[in-house]
């Protein structure tokens, strides 16, 4: 084992490269990053299971991440949401009813918001997730009874309503 080989599998160096591949970086990048040739890394990686292992890690990280964020996207969320009011303080003289002292002060609060489904996320995940019957450029389905139902094609994003 090389000096140069060792440096990186590291505890520390290993999560460096682990890192590296759930930012999305690609094998040339991290090899750049590494200061190694591509095929350096690639040879690395079948012969030290360490750094495969740490790039699988960081890759499959990444490409969860991804999918839970465009399920949530396609299906709406609901979450926590901190926000700043600014609250005005009056107060008046007790015997004269008269208002002696007026001041602003900004408070922190969470509110809740809702994220609405987004049709282009439902659409993208169905045509990957279930491209046998939602494909791009289905236009019918096989209904309960057997005989094809036509579904309306696909309404664009900048499309109004009921067409152009």
């Amino acid at each position: 084992m090389t000096r140069r080989v060792a440096k990186w599998l590291t505890p520390e160096s290993l999560t460096l490269i682990r890192g590296m591949a759930c930012m999305g970086k690609n094998q040339e990048q991290i090899a750049a990053c590494m200061g190694i040739s591509p095929s350096t890394l690639r040879n690395w990686q079948k012969q030290y299971p360490e750094i495969a292992a740490a790039l699988a890690f960081g890759k499959e990280n990444a490409d969860f991440a991804v999918m839970e964020a465009l399920h949530r996207k396609a299906v709406g969320y609901t979450t926590p949401l901190k926000k700043t009011y600014k609250l005005k303080h009056t107060e008046f003289d007790p015997d004269s009813g008269k208002k002696v002292l007026e001041y602003e002060e900004l408070q922190t609060g969470i509110d809740e918001t809702h994220v609405p489904a987004d049709t282009r996320a439902e659409i993208f995940w169905l045509q990957n997730r279930c491209s046998e019957d939602w494909g791009e450029g289905k236009t019918e389905a096989e209904g309960d009874s057997g005989g094809v139902v036509e579904l309306p094609p696909v309404m664009q994003a900048d499309e109004p309503p009921g067409g152009a």
